[in-house]
């Protein structure tokens, strides 16, 4: 009787896959168990649905590490980022179940949008502000988290998938030692690595062309900067790695990360008297900022002893920390009142709606002191982006009034997300310093006052801005100390190469006016002469 053949170690398990209508057989790797503490820590929470080993998301992320490695060290926001994120992002994106969803066309759409101000402005600021953004993009759509509990969550499972993926890399390890093509492609890289280092060396050293050539290819390896590619290539890896098995095997967030449902309040006055008094206390406010209005300087400096300058600067901080703590009271109450009958409804957004128009009120009186503010005292790029986020708020509190017209808010994380994006592309797009500095010199233009010490310390992207706008010996006081141009094409940002052209076509030939010659004095205005 003939005996069955005896399957290998790394025989391939027929595991029954009933996500969709029709069973089919889904192949695993048996090789390797499952790490055991991992898969109870997580539990039935994330669990893993017969994944094989996941060779394109190893090899993906340690290739774009090391490209990382070659690309960003020593060099400042510009091309090499940029190919960086889009080489991490199309990775991610391959690997990803829902990458046909139209919230994950979306996101893309967005983050390429943000991702383009690392070549768009020299303002690293910004580019941070896009990026942080874009993370969250990226573990929304990847998780299709729609709760905003859930959306917060995200990138929180995206830094836990480093350590729930390791059960998956070790399969994935495991299936590359047994594959007998892998390490005679390893070893054959090795060896032409080496004659490449070792030949590439000598016709450089021979040759000044070639070795122009290397040194423009080739980064500096000395031990300092051998040890900061290696720290980029582990953390590029390894942060893009999570990403991969986040898109791999994304948890259920909406299921697992969510609140508990709310213990509605019985009566209707334990809600309506609450949230009543905070009305109350909204329309006060907005009387005060009618009888400012029609009284004008003269009833402020009377009533309070102000300017009007001091007045409008005194609570923009109050009137922003109140538009925050009214949608944190919209929420709650949406949580906390019943709305069980008609009646009830009508209460809600009868009450809550007031509340959201007054606060709109709220928003507008800040940005009009703001702007007093400035006119008064000059221009910041920190006034500004305070301006652009009391904007999101007001944005935000729309969304609510929207919502609340049907009791239904399942779309606001994600509009809400939206919307932060949107305000933060506009603000790239306005070009936060060079803004700054326009207006800045148009207050000069019209008072004689100026703040050379503040335009000086802008970035690359106010520069052309100010050679265009200011008189030579001025502008020189006022330009930007910042380097304006990179050593390389990978270095390559469109806002320092328009401040090197400004600085080339405003030179003549006297040069650049020393710290010590430029009129200074702490932040004082310089007064226009004549």
């Amino acid at each position: 009787m003939a005996r069955a053949p005896r399957q290998p170690a790394a025989a391939v398990a027929v595991v029954s896959d009933t996500s969709g209508p029709t069973a089919r057989p889904t192949p695993t790797t048996d090789a390797v168990p499952p790490a055991p503490m991992i898969e109870g820590f997580f539990g039935s929470i994330w669990p893993e649905h017969g994944l094989g080993p996941a060779r394109l998301a190893l090899f993906g992320s340690v290739g774009i590490g090391l490209v990382a490695a070659a690309v960003l060290p020593d060099r400042p926001i510009g091309l090499g980022v940029l190919f960086v994120l889009l080489l991490s992002g199309a990775l991610v994106l391959i690997l990803s179940r829902v990458r046909s969803h139209r919230w994950t066309i979306a996101a893309t759409l967005l983050s390429l949008a943000l991702g383009a101000n690392v070549v768009t402005r020299a303002a690293e600021w910004l580019a941070v502000l896009a990026l942080c953004v874009v993370g969250l993009l990226v573990t929304t759509a990847l998780t299709s988290a729609r709760r905003l509990v859930a959306l917060l969550a995200g990138p929180v499972a995206w830094v836990l998938a480093g350590l729930r993926g390791l059960p998956l890399l070790r399969r994935t390890l495991a299936a590359l030692s047994s594959n007998r093509l892998v390490w005679p492609v390893a070893r054959t890289v090795v060896v032409s690595v080496i004659a490449l280092v070792v030949f590439g060396a000598l016709f450089a050293s021979a040759d000044p062309v070639v070795g122009n050539w290397a040194a423009n290819l080739v980064p500096d390896l000395g031990w300092d900067s051998l040890v900061l590619r290696v720290f980029v290539l582990v953390v590029v890896g390894g942060v893009l790695l999570a990403a991969c098995y986040l898109s791999i095997n994304p948890p259920p967030l909406d299921n697992v990360v969510r609140l508990a449902e709310p213990r509605r309040v019985s009566r209707a006055w334990e809600w309506i008297v609450p949230v009543g008094v905070v009305v109350l206390t909204f329309l006060v406010f907005v009387i005060a900022q009618a009888s400012v209005m029609w009284g004008g300087h003269d009833y402020v400096r009377r009533t309070t002893g102000l300017t009007y300058a001091d007045y409008v600067h005194q609570g923009f901080g109050q009137l922003t920390l109140a538009t925050l703590l009214t949608l944190v009271t919209v929420a709650v109450t949406v949580r906390k009142a019943p709305r069980d009958t008609p009646r009830q409804r009508v209460w809600l957004r009868l009450t809550l709606g007031a509340l959201c128009v007054l606060t709109l009120v709220v928003v507008a009186s800040a940005l009009f002191r703001m702007s007093v503010y400035q006119q008064a005292f000059g221009f910041t790029v920190l006034r500004l982006v305070v301006d652009a986020f009391e904007i999101w708020l007001g944005v935000l509190v729309v969304l609510v009034l929207v919502a609340g017209t049907r009791l239904r808010g399942s779309w606001l994380p994600r509009a809400a997300l939206v919307s932060a994006a949107t305000v933060l592309l506009a603000l790239g797009w306005m070009n936060p310093d060079a803004w700054v500095a326009q207006h800045n010199i148009d207050r000069y233009h019209a008072t004689g006052k100026l703040d050379t010490a503040y335009l000086s310390s802008l970035g690359p992207d106010a520069t052309p801005t100010i050679v265009a706008g200011l008189a030579p010996d001025l502008a020189r006081c006022s330009l930007p100390r910042q380097p304006v141009l990179g050593a390389d094409l990978l270095s390559w940002n469109l806002g320092r190469a328009r401040a090197f052209e400004a600085r080339v076509a405003g030179s003549d030939g006297t040069g650049t006016t020393s710290l010590e010659e430029c009129p200074r004095g702490g932040g004082m205005p310089l007064t226009r002469p004549g």
